[in-house]
């Protein structure tokens, strides 16, 4: 996973199904995984937790040109256990069109795509998204109404709430000697 640019997600269900057992049997396993992953690359891929660190930074300057939106960072640099090409960050705004104007009125670059998120009660919904890059990284901004904090995406794996960091919690997860 780690060096085939697989994220946890994938690499969990095909493991999974290759032992022939269900996910129920492989999520008490989860939480030994984020910290193998880390040591692994700690060890012997030090230049994947120098490239984990700068997309943390970059997020968190996307995150600070969207502040309005309260915007929450989610995917793999979260907890640095997949590939690193993607800041996926989760807005709550009114509509979509307000955040496609703030980034007309910045001269971003745009296109408009779906992101489908898991939600309680096995529901999957398709949710607006806009992407732009941002050096060599995409950026997805996935939109959620202004109302919905009362019904969070869940973590495909887990079933439980979809791990997520807003602006504050990530400053301290990079401040030096953390993360």
């Amino acid at each position: 996973m780690v060096d085939g640019g697989h994220d946890l997600e994938d690499a969990v269900r095909r493991a999974a199904r290759n032992q022939g057992i269900g996910l129920q049997q492989v999520r008490p396993l989860l939480a030994t995984i984020h910290p193998a992953i880390a040591e692994y690359r700690a060890l012997f891929r030090p230049q994947q937790v120098e490239k984990l660190r700068g997309q943390r930074e970059l997020a968190r300057q996307a995150m600070r040109m969207f502040e309005e939106f309260r915007p929450r960072l989610v995917g793999a640099l979260v907890r640095g256990d997949g590939p690193f090409e993607r800041v996926r960050l989760l807005l709550f705004a009114e509509t979509p069109e307000k955040v496609a104007m703030h980034l007309a009125d910045r001269h971003i670059p745009w296109r408009e795509s779906e992101i489908e998120l898991h939600y309680s009660g096995g529901r999957r919904l398709a949710r607006p998204a806009f992407l732009f890059v941002a050096g060599e990284t995409t950026v997805e901004l996935v939109i959620l109404e202004a109302g919905s904090h009362s019904d969070p995406p869940r973590d495909p794996l887990t079933g439980g709430r979809m791990p997520m960091l807003d602006t504050a919690a990530l400053d301290t997860l990079l401040q030096p000697g953390t993360g």
